[in-house]
C-alpha cells in the first residue's frame, strides 16, 4: 500500500515538473513572437478581419480536435465495438469539416457512402462475429 501511494506522489510531480517545463518553453516562445518587430503587423493584419474569420477558426479547430481525439480513440480502445463506433464519429467529424468548408456534397457523400454504408457493415461484422473466435484471436494480436 506504501509503495503504491509513493508510485502516484512521484508520478504527480513528475506530470506537475512536466507542466510547469511546458509552460516555460510556450511561455518563451510567446514572450519572443510578443517582443518581436512584426508582431504589431501581424496583430494589425488579425485584427482587420472580420469576426465571422476568427469564428470560424475556432470552429474549425475544434471539429479538428474532434477528429483527433475520436481518431485516437478508435486506436486505442480495448472494445471492438466502442472503436467502430468511434470510427463512425471519426467519419461524422469529417463530414461536418467538409460541410464548414463550404463542400457540401462531399459532406453529404461522406456521411452516405462511409457512415451509411462502411460503418453499418462494420458494426454488422461485429455483431455477427461469433464471441469464440474473438476471444480465440484476442491472444494472438
Amino acid at each position: 500500500m506504501a509503495e503504491s501511494g509513493k508510485n502516484v506522489i512521484r508520478t504527480i510531480f513528475e506530470l506537475i515538473v512536466l507542466l510547469l517545463a511546458l509552460g516555460v518553453i510556450f511561455g518563451g516562445l510567446a514572450a519572443i513572437v510578443f517582443f518581436s518587430p512584426w508582431s504589431k503587423t501581424i496583430l494589425g493584419k488579425l485584427l482587420a478581419y472580420d469576426i465571422r474569420f476568427f469564428i470560424e477558426l475556432f470552429v474549425y479547430f475544434a471539429i479538428a480536435a474532434v477528429i483527433v481525439l475520436l481518431s485516437v480513440l478508435t486506436v486505442y480502445s480495448k472494445n471492438i465495438v466502442h472503436s467502430a463506433l468511434y470510427l463512425l464519429g471519426t467519419f461524422a467529424g469529417v463530414a461536418a469539416l467538409y460541410i464548414s468548408l463550404n463542400a457540401p456534397f462531399l459532406g453529404v457523400a461522406q456521411i452516405l457512402v462511409y457512415i451509411g454504408a462502411v460503418g453499418v457493415l462494420i458494426l454488422f461484422a461485429v455483431m455477427l462475429t461469433r464471441r469464440s473466435i474473438m476471444e480465440e484471436s484476442q491472444g494472438e494480436i
